[in-house]
């Protein structure tokens, strides 16, 4: 398990996104939102992926990010 920082453009808000994005914290800010948190494995990682793709947001940078 690793944990990942991932950007994309737009602003999303609401709890309800954390679900979308497989428990990930989503954090928006002015033009971006930060998604952050451990992904159990890399099948998992694609699954947050295509959901970023499934909804037409742009992926800004994917950070694996060493704690």
């Amino acid at each position: 398990m690793s944990d990942y920082e991932i950007r994309v453009k737009g602003r999303l808000e609401g709890d309800h996104w954390s679900q979308w994005f497989g428990g990930l914290t989503v954090t928006p800010g002015n033009d971006e939102t930060i998604l952050r948190g451990p992904v159990i494995d890399q099948a998992a990682l694609f699954g947050v992926l295509n959901v970023i793709r499934d909804l037409g947001l742009t992926l800004i940078a994917l950070y694996q990010i060493n704690t």
